[in-house]
Formats: structure tokens, C-alpha cells, sequence
């Protein structure tokens, strides 16, 4: 069994069946980072082009996960120029500047085959923070993590013994893979939050630095996965579950690897042909993004309309995760990318429980295709999963097919009808309105079924 803990430093085990999974596609990911080296791909041009474009991005991506509102080239122009820009706090250059910093420093600790410990740790949060107060200091006083139920530890001895946890767990545990590394002492230190501000960079700086030693590309969590990435520390935090994290951040080093394999054939030349279609297909993915959000909110309306009969309760959260223009090129010619979280809807009845149901994206099905073979060139699928109650990953292909409907897609383009996959196997084509009723009192007539 893998040697994890949960966040108060007691033993936390994945199941044997999670646990198998995990380092399976955590092989996959070091196999693809060997080949690359092996086969001499990862030429300096190529690293050049692939780091010079994810600096700036990742300055800006972790700084927006903490409130900034710096685009990723008025990012750019901060650190390079030291600007303040127009319409944005002056506070935001600061923290690129300084962010980028640490960053940049962070190559030459990574140089140095040393596990990661307080004083890298505080040395990293004080090149983070500047000169400001408090920079590479563990807090002394309490602190709240804005929008979360957990509370850090409260005094300075608490901390202490937190953060020593915490290292001793990393030199102790020096052969585990990179991404497993990274994602506990993420996790673990977001927990102890031992900083009075500067946390969230500082866990995500170590990250990086777990990763780039071992020769992983850095993994970059974007804005508007702010609340997947909140969910699953929520959830590490309440429950001492890091199934979440590990899914997020396994599929986040799959997204940056896939970068990098590209930035390698990027530099061999430019190709004006291929970037004519992805503008064309970038106007067809921001079309069925808007038909996945707007399929979502009528579900949530739906539903909610079903069960406040009964006192119950629909929420349906946004995940905002959306595919970028690779993954939807990958999709529509039936080649697998990371499943792509796009809503999740929890439903909940007094006296009955509650039934959640993540809707993600992937490859159109065999049935799928050929039905929509002369609409269109291929496109992406909506497809259902319920949580797993083996634990990792987080959740399970909805087996019993308990929403109506196994698969949805639409004509690329065209956002007016679904095409529905039903539970024995039928395609039908319908509305949004009528697809998401029928799909809102499945859900309904499942929590019953399953708590009857």
C-alpha cells in the first residue's frame, strides 16, 4: 500500500482496486516523459518554446486562483516592464513580479536532488511575498480560509508541529512517484495554511518543484477550475480524501504533457493550414459550451421544480472546465484526452439522502457516430458517472444508467438539438427543453428507487 496519510497525519489508504488505478496512469505519464527523453525530442528549442510560453500563463493562472485579475500577457508585461497596468490593483504587478521571482529560482533548487522541507518551503513563501511582512514566517495568530469550513491550525506550536509532520513525511518517502509527492505536500501544507498569506502560491510552488526536479512538466491550474481545485482541498480537508486531488491533478500533468509533446513538434514548424481550422473549430467549441451550460440550467430548474414538492433540494455546480482547442481536435477525430469535468448535479430529499451525477466530456461511442456520421465531421459526448464507492478515482461510468440517457451530443456547430443515447441503446434527436426534463426526472425517480 502506498505509504499516504490524511491531513491531521494519521495513515490514509487507498483501496487496493483505487490504488492500482492511480499508478497506472501515473506509469503512463512517466513512460511518455521517458520515450521523450530517450528518443532526444526534448531539444533546448523545444523547452525553450515550451517554458517561455508557460511562464507567464502559470504566473498568472496561480495568482487569479488567489484574486488577481492580470490576464497571462498583462502578466507578462508586469514582470518584464514593472508596470502598473490601468484598471487593475497595483498589488496584482507586485505578486506577479514576485511570484515570477520564485519561480525562476525555483531551477536551481530543483537542480539539487534534496527532498522538500521547511526551509525550503519558507525560503520559497519569502521570495513569494517580497518584502512584505511576515515573508518566509510561520503565523503566529489564527486565520480563516475564505470559503472553506476548515480551520487551520490555531497557534504557533500547532503549526510546528504540522509543518514538521509534513517534512518528515517527505524525506521519508523520497521513492514515491513525483505526482504522488506533489499532490500530498499540496495538500497537506494547504491544510496547515502555516502562513499568514502566500499559502496557496506556496503549496503550488512546491508542486511545481516536486515535479520539474523529477522532469515533469509544471502542472497549471487555471481560473476557471478555481472551484474544482476549492472542492477537492474541501474535501481533503473535511474527510482526509485525496482522491480528488489526485484526480485533478493527474489530469492537470496529462494536460501539461500533451503541451509539451506539441511545443516538440511546434519546433520543427509552423503550420498556417492547421491554424485556420482551429479557428474554425474554436467558434464550434465556445457553441457547444454554451449548449452544455444552458442543457445544465434547465436540469437545474427541472429538477428543483420535482423535488420542492417534497422539500428537497437541486444544485447544480459549474465546473467551468472546459476543453481547450487540442482537446476538442482530439475528440472530434476519436482520440482520448483527460476526462474533462463540465457540471455536477446533487440532489438531495429529506428522509431519502442524497445521489450526485458528474457530466464530463469524451469521444463519441461507435453508435453515436454513425448515426451522426452525415451531420458532421465528429465532435465531442457528454457522458454521466456517480461517485465510486471504492474511493480513487473520485467517480465511476454511471453503469446502471440512471439519467435517461448514456450519451449526448449535438451537431458541431449547431446547438438546437441532442442527441440522446438512451439506456437500451436508442439514439433519439430532441430538444434541450424536452432532453433535460426527461433527464431531470430520471435523477428523481433514481434517489427514490435507491433509497425505497
Amino acid at each position: 500500500m502506498l505509504p499516504l496519510i490524511s491531513l491531521d497525519g494519521s495513515p490514509y489508504l487507498l483501496e487496493p482496486a483505487s490504488e492500482e488505478r492511480l499508478l497506472k496512469e501515473i506509469s503512463g505519464l512517466e513512460d511518455r516523459v521517458l520515450l521523450l527523453r530517450e528518443n532526444r525530442i526534448l531539444t533546448q528549442e523545444t523547452l525553450d518554446r515550451y517554458y517561455g510560453r508557460k511562464r507567464f500563463e502559470y504566473v498568472a493562472e496561480s495568482n487569479a486562483l488567489e484574486g488577481s485579475t492580470l490576464s497571462t500577457g498583462e502578466t507578462e508585461i508586469a514582470v518584464l516592464k514593472g508596470v502598473t497596468l490601468t484598471g487593475h490593483d497595483p498589488g496584482y504587478v507586485r505578486d506577479a513580479v514576485d511570484l515570477d521571482r520564485a519561480l525562476q529560482s525555483l531551477t536551481g533548487l530543483a537542480k539539487h536532488n534534496q527532498p522538500v522541507d521547511i526551509s525550503q518551503a519558507k525560503g520559497i513563501h519569502e521570495l513569494i511575498l517580497g518584502e512584505r511582512p511576515g515573508a518566509g514566517l510561520f503565523r503566529k495568530e489564527r486565520v480563516r480560509i475564505s470559503g472553506s469550513k476548515h480551520t487551520p491550525p490555531k497557534t504557533w506550536e500547532e503549526i510546528m508541529n504540522g509543518m514538521e509532520a509534513w517534512e518528515r513525511w517527505s524525506l521519508q518517502n523520497t521513492e514515491l512517484p513525483a505526482i504522488i509527492r506533489a499532490t500530498v505536500l499540496h495538500a497537506w501544507f494547504a491544510h496547515i495554511h502555516p502562513f499568514i498569506d502566500g499559502n496557496g502560491r506556496t503549496a503550488r510552488a512546491v508542486t511545481t518543484l516536486e515535479l520539474i526536479r523529477a522532469g515533469y512538466p509544471p502542472i497549471v491550474i487555471r481560473r476557471k477550475e478555481r472551484t474544482r481545485y476549492c472542492a477537492a482541498l474541501a474535501l481533503s480537508d473535511d474527510a482526509g480524501n485525496l482522491a480528488d486531488v489526485f484526480d485533478l491533478f493527474v489530469a492537470r500533468e496529462e494536460n501539461a504533457l500533451r503541451s509539451l509533446e506539441l511545443a516538440a513538434k511546434e519546433a520543427e514548424g509552423y503550420d498556417p493550414f492547421i491554424e485556420r481550422i482551429k479557428k474554425v473549430q474554436l467558434q464550434k467549441l465556445k457553441i457547444w459550451d454554451i449548449s452544455i451550460t444552458l442543457l445544465a440550467r434547465i436540469i437545474e430548474h427541472s429538477l428543483s421544480a420535482i423535488v420542492e414538492k417534497v422539500s428537497g433540494r437541486c444544485e447544480v455546480q459549474m465546473f467551468s472546465d472546459s476543453l481547450d482547442i487540442d482537446d476538442y481536435f482530439d475528440l472530434c477525430d476519436g482520440r482520448s484526452v483527460s476526462k474533462t469535468w463540465s457540471f455536477m448535479v446533487s440532489l438531495s430529499i429529506p428522509g431519502l439522502g442524497e445521489q450526485s451525477w458528474l457530466a464530463w466530456q469524451g469521444f463519441r461511442s461507435y453508435e453515436m457516430k454513425d448515426t451522426m456520421r452525415t451531420l458532421d465531421q465528429g465532435g465531442p459526448s457528454l457522458f454521466w458517472s456517480v461517485r465510486n464507492a471504492n474511493g480513487y478515482p473520485p467517480w465511476a461510468r454511471d453503469a446502471s444508467n440512471t439519467t435517461a440517457y448514456q450519451e449526448l451530443s449535438i451537431v458541431q456547430g449547431s446547438g438546437d438539438y441532442w442527441y440522446g443515447k438512451t439506456t437500451d441503446g436508442k439514439i433519439e434527436q430532441l430538444g434541450t427543453a424536452v432532453i433535460a426534463d426527461k433527464i431531470s426526472r430520471a435523477m428523481a425517480e433514481t434517489l427514490f428507487r435507491l433509497q425505497s
